[in-house]
């Protein structure tokens, strides 16, 4: 490979660098609202509805009580459901985060690879 070609290489690198970059902000944006999202769903809404006591509605009946009771723990387990698909989302997130650090590192060392030959064809 030539000069020039290494140089358009390093160019080529230097492209693909930023992409990644911008990848990675974007990836680690994503994981904080979404994080945060999460951790808000868990404690406004999750925990209070599974520790709501609907013990009151039994004045109206065990019919009743059981059939609130019922609708209660389901919505637990929907809402369970759902905690679980975006916890999975995330941990995703954290992998492709890894892959593309990954990438990242092996760029940088190409581009130095490039820069060191650049630098001996010099001397």
């Amino acid at each position: 490979m030539n000069r020039s070609e290494k140089r358009l290489e390093i160019k080529k690198l230097d492209e693909q660098l930023k992409e990644y970059e911008d990848d990675l902000v974007m990836l680690e944006e994503t994981y904080k609202v979404i994080k945060l999202d999460y951790e808000s769903i868990v404690k406004d809404v999750y925990e209070p509805t599974k520790t709501y006591d609907m013990t009151p509605l039994k004045i109206y009946g065990n019919d009743i009580y059981e059939g609130a009771e019922e609708h209660r723990k389901k919505i637990v387990v929907e809402i369970r459901k759902n905690l679980k698909d975006t916890e999975k989302f995330m941990s995703e997130l954290l992998v492709a985060k890894k892959n593309i650090q990954k990438a990242i590192q092996e760029c940088e060392d190409k581009r130095k690879s490039f820069e060191a030959e650049l630098d001996i064809s010099v001397s």
